[in-house]
């Protein structure tokens, strides 16, 4: 039997058997970290796991109303993800990512809810939208993430090149508005806008870029189980 093709995409490439048919509503996780949480924290059991590529990497964890799905890495590979994940039915997608501070008031364990992204990724590019949340989601998320503190106003920076957040590069994006820098919000921001699908992104502040041109990792802060917990646990609640 042929595969299905994707009528969504242009050509209707084949579509991967393991990511049919899901439910309207589910996450897309950043990291294996995030996506262990999120299966923790989610509002009904998550299993029956699938691979969204055929050659594995990021996997599919279904129940009767949500999915799960992770982990991602950069742009190229989430917005693949994301594409398939909207051809197999999903509506409405939340991301869950890792990020670093560009200013202190956003400090480790904290959470952020970006409402606009900035792009020195390459994948954006391809698709003709803005690089904003669909204003309903980001709404909601925001509002289940409102006991944390989150800030739900201000930019992410999304880069393909970490190593490279260079103090120059850094002090234009923070002018530009960037509070957080990541590598893929932007590149799912706009190719959500673009299908006209529902998605927002909420990211948890894991490094901090130091006025002093230092920096400090904050996996091992106190900050980050509770920060994690938060985000898990809040994120699910948006969908209520």
């Amino acid at each position: 039997m042929p595969p299905t093709r994707n009528t969504l995409w242009d050509p209707p490439f084949p579509f991967p058997q393991g990511a049919r048919d899901l439910p309207p509503r589910g996450c897309l996780a950043a990291t294996p970290a995030l996506l262990a949480s999120l299966q923790r924290a989610a509002p009904e059991p998550l299993e029956s796991q699938t691979s969204v590529f055929m050659m594995g990497g990021t996997s599919i964890l279904r129940g009767k109303d949500h999915f799960l799905a992770g982990p991602v890495l950069g742009a190229p590979m989430a917005v693949m993800a994301l594409e398939i994940l909207l051809g197999g039915g999903a509506e409405s997608v939340l991301f869950a990512g890792f990020a670093g501070s560009l200013v202190g008031e956003l400090k480790c364990g904290d959470l952020f809810v970006p409402s606009s992204a900035l792009s020195s990724e390459g994948s954006s590019a391809h698709y003709p939208s803005a690089m904003l949340p669909d204003p309903s989601l980001h709404g909601r998320l925001a509002g289940a993430l409102c006991g944390e503190g989150a800030p739900s106003r201000g930019a992410v920076w999304s880069t393909d090149a970490p190593f490279r957040e260079v103090r120059e590069v850094r002090d234009a994006f923070r002018a530009r508005g960037a509070i957080a820098v990541e590598m893929v919000v932007s590149a799912l921001f706009a190719a959500a806008g673009f299908r006209e699908k529902a998605f927002a992104a909420a990211l948890l502040i894991t490094d901090e870029f130091l006025p002093d041109g230092g920096w400090r990792e904050g996996f091992r802060d106190p900050g980050f189980r509770k920060g994690l917990s938060a985000l898990s646990e809040g994120i699910w609640r948006a969908f209520v």
